[in-house]
């Protein structure tokens, strides 16, 4: 009996070192057949990257290989960093190599930007002077600046959403007017610019309470802008008279 069980034993080790030797065998399989070759490391996509992708939002969908010298794509991408700013300009598939012709900077890709998975689209109805005058386009980064009044006319600024993705800009909407006297019905007028961008459920909630209560602004933003040293402000912090309530 005891023999038996020795023999099951041992039959169950040399069961898993084969297994073991088999998997390391495979693991370095991609290593041998680069022996004698040439080899560069790129990056190739894992999933299906959008067009409009900013490259900042893509670095859970790539990975670094490494491939024999003459399988590299011309202008092919080795970092990240050589695509600082710019957005992809065709649709990407898995299995892809990235390359340089294949992303271009957000002004010069036409069309709607790719909507960041988890995200939500909100758009917001704003008139160009508080949207750096309509010059952001689809890709592009905005800050949201919103205003209120409180009770007592005490009026405040602040700077609570940075960094929102730009999906879609229409200049030029039609936007009604009030209703004319006597009645008329509302004239169109050409004044106003909807901006579409991807915002989580809370910002979703910011932007819309400052729509409803207040006004917003909007600024065009990079990776590099600096969003620190803002805060709630009022007039006093503007121009800091004495005497005057606060």
């Amino acid at each position: 009996m005891k023999k038996q069980v020795i023999a099951i034993a041992i039959a169950a080790v040399l069961a898993i070192l084969a297994i073991g030797a088999l998997v390391v065998y495979a693991g370095n399989a991609d290593d041998r057949a680069l022996e004698g070759t040439e080899s560069v490391e790129v990056l190739r996509a894992t999933e299906t990257i959008a067009v409009k992708t900013p490259a900042s939002e893509i670095a859970d969908k790539v990975e670094v290989v490494k491939i024999p010298k003459s399988a590299e794509v011309p202008g092919a991408i080795r970092s990240l960093d050589e695509l600082e700013g710019q957005v992809s300009k065709v649709e990407i598939v898995a299995g892809d190599q990235l390359a340089d012709s294949k992303f271009d900077d957000p002004q010069s890709v036409k069309g709607p930007a790719a909507l960041p998975d988890g995200m939500q689209e909100l758009s917001i109805q704003i008139d160009g002077e508080r949207f750096v005058g309509g010059s952001v386009v689809a890709g592009d980064k905005v800050g949201v600046f919103t205003s209120f009044t409180l009770d007592g006319n005490i009026r405040i600024t602040g700077n609570p959403i940075n960094n929102l993705l730009v999906l879609k800009v229409d200049n030029g909407v039609v936007v009604a007017d009030e209703t004319a006297e006597g009645g008329e019905e509302p004239n169109g007028s050409t004044t106003g610019t909807v901006v579409t961008v991807a915002v989580t459920t809370m910002q979703a909630e910011q932007i819309i309470h400052a729509k409803e209560f207040g006004t917003i602004w909007l600024t065009r933003q990079t990776d590099k802008t600096d969003v620190g040293g803002g805060g709630t402000i009022t007039y006093q912090d503007v121009a800091p008279f004495t005497g005057l309530p606060q």
